[in-house]
């Protein structure tokens, strides 16, 4: 009788092995939901649902907007236009609107400049308060200079209850899809709640304070779901969606006494007055780079679409924890299911119409405001991949060469040489200061419009050989190549000699100098990142990230813009040897930033590349 116990049949091996693949998949899940990339995909994911969802009625919120045709019209420099905000909030008040929000923060007095205009707006606030209360905006970063630059509207709003901060909340990517409805402050030593400007309109619209008490928020009878005191926003719809009228339209129907027109405009509606220009436009989900910036939304959209949120309780709240971690473990159960019982082949098509089922019952979720982890159940699918894949390699004649052959396909080198060594997946990263070059071609887009692939593909990999071979002579790292663009890292772990800012801005100098078929823009920025590895449903790779990355290719799209083809920002200029080699070209605004950015280039011997420059054609 043989002392051996008897032995597993294949197919229950195979589930055991399906459990042990979703285990695996769920555990990586998890240590990728601490990375930036993870929520980056999130985010992502909850766009595309807004996108395809389209766009939402809006009856109860209107928009008067500060736009360009209202600067034409209005000679005054915008800090004097008291006279004109009452005039306004009179005619808003005549007209039926239930409640107005100043999406405007009054930060000095202006009595010193003209006398009485103080006065004059904080008495249209008084007066209209007993049939449509008037919330006044304040920025929370003012509110210790008060004492020192008391401004009356604001001191008469706080009296009445109508204060509200108008501060936006912004996600790591510079987009905005939640906001704090509550903040904290200090005063008198205590530590108290300030509303949002999206909330207290709302409290006034339905007549009713909220609620708040240990983390949870009840408006009108309704509970608000919030993380944190942020609330996420059910965007009605791309900018535009909302009603607006040009604040100069909505002070000559003031002025000509045409109540019927402006009882059209607001009657019985939260009116939000704001301005509407470059300066103060947000991505959120509708924005697309494919688009372009017209497709950002004006913060009073945004505080418009809070306020839609609230009225309308149309709330996207997360499902509970065991029910998403219950979704996706079951999505890659089903996934690795049908990679190891199934032929490749036909495992590929039911994996590929199992996502697609499940992003279309995700999406039709969304459409009911129901919010599954789409992104989480999509990922769990595909990380199963390699693993099914190597179980099956694994079990077949040629396992050896077959499995590292399919890791390194699917999960990448690093990872494949982790699975020979330590037998396990491993995400690591680290925080270092270093200097990143983005660099890219002047005129590329236009050039492929009109010439044959296989010459773009030659001449480009001709210049990525040029480009390459500079930037590792000057110590540095390509990251990655993205379209004809390159992502160089220099760092003080380089071999070679010299500071990282000082190697990166040579060979910037040099890039863009070089003699190749095309005009090479580099734009450079020091500061910290978290190199690391970092995971997806494909690979594994060696990275970088954090907002010094960000800004670095902010600044290089700045060359056209500036006439330039090399440019720096301050903080490379200061970790430089000698920042005095560096020459001030401008200051500028960038997305993301509160304060103007000055950048520098250096001397070239090579002329700066223009606006309207093409890549050249002397070897095409």
């Amino acid at each position: 009788m043989s002392s051996n116990g008897p032995r597993l049949s294949k197919p229950v091996r195979s589930a055991f092995v399906c459990v042990a693949i979703t285990a695996l998949t769920l555990s990586i899940l998890g240590l990728l939901a601490q990375t930036r990339f993870a929520q980056i995909v999130h985010l992502k994911t909850l766009d595309l649902h807004f996108l395809f969802r389209g766009t939402r009625a809006t009856p109860n919120v209107v928009l008067v907007v500060i736009d360009q045709k209202s600067y034409d019209a209005i000679p005054d420099v915008q800090l004097f236009w008291h006279p004109y905000y009452a005039e306004v909030i009179r005619a808003a008040a005549a007209g039926g609107a239930k409640v107005l929000g100043l999406d405007i923060a009054f930060a000095v007095p202006v009595a010193k400049w003209q006398p009485g205009f103080d006065e004059t707006l904080a008495a249209a606030v008084a007066e209209t308060a007993p049939v449509m209360p008037v919330v006044c905006g304040y920025a929370p970063s003012f509110t210790g200079r008060q004492k020192d630059w008391p401004v009356p509207v604001n001191i008469l709003a706080s009296a009445l209850g109508l204060s509200a901060f108008v501060n936006l909340t912004i996600d790591p990517d510079d987009f905005v899809r939640e906001q704090e409805l509550f903040a904290t402050e200090q005063e008198g030593g205590e530590t108290v709640l300030r509303r949002s400007l999206a909330l207290r309109v709302a409290e006034k619209f339905t007549g009713s304070d909220a609620v708040y008490g240990q983390g949870s928020l009840t408006l009108n009878g309704v509970r608000v779901p919030m993380e944190e005191r942020r609330m996420r926003i059910n965007y009605a719809g791309p900018p535009g969606t909302f009603p607006r009228i040009s604040f100069s339209d909505f002070l000559a129907a003031a002025r000509a006494g045409d109540r019927r027109k402006i009882e059209n405009w607001v009657k019985g509606a939260a009116v939000l007055v704001g301005v509407d220009a470059v300066s103060d436009r947000h991505p959120t989900p509708f924005f697309t780079r494919f688009q372009g910036e017209r497709w950002s939304s004006a913060g009073v959209e945004i505080h418009a679409n809070t306020v839609h949120t609230l009225l309308t309780h149309e709330f996207l709240p997360d499902l509970p924890r065991p029910v998403q971690i219950g979704m996706v473990a079951s999505a890659a159960l089903i996934a690795s299911a049908l990679l190891v019982f199934l032929p490749f082949s036909r495992a590929a098509i039911y994996l590929l119409a199992v996502m697609i089922v499940t992003g279309f019952i995700s999406q039709t979720a969304f459409n009911h405001d129901v919010l599954f982890p789409s992104g989480a159940i999509q990922l769990s699918s595909l990380i199963c991949v390699p693993f099914a894949l190597s179980y099956r390699f694994l079990t077949a004649e040629k396992r050896g060469n077959l499995f590292h052959q399919a890791v390194r396909v699917f999960v990448g080198k690093q990872v494949a040489a982790s699975l020979e060594s330590a037998q396990k997946i491993t995400l690591s990263g680290r925080r270092e200061v270093v200097t990143v070059l983005f660099s890219d071609i002047r005129g590329f887009t236009a050039f492929c419009e009109t010439k044959d692939p296989a010459v773009i593909v030659e001449l480009l990999n001709n210049y990525f050989a040029v480009m390459v071979r500079i930037i590792l002579q000057h110590g540095g790292h390509v990251n990655k190549f993205i379209g004809d663009g390159i992502l160089a890292i220099f760092s003080e772990s380089d071999t070679v000699p010299g500071k990282h800012s000082d190697r990166a801005v040579r060979c910037g100098a040099a890039m863009v100098q070089a003699k190749t078929a095309f005009q090479t823009g580099a734009g450079i920025h020091t500061g910290p990142v978290v190199l690391g590895n970092i995971g997806s449903s494909e690979k594994i790779e060696y990275t970088a990230l954090g907002n010094t990355v960000n800004l670095a290719s902010r600044i290089e799209s700045l060359n056209k813009e500036l006439k330039q083809c090399l440019l720096f920002s301050e903080n490379t200029r200061e970790d430089m040897e000698d920042p005095s080699a560096a020459v001030l070209v401008s200051s500028v605004q960038v997305r993301g930033r509160t304060l103007p950015l000055n950048v520098y280039t250096v001397p070239l011997s090579a002329p700066a590349v223009t606006a309207d420059e093409t890549p050249r054609m002397e070897n095409v």
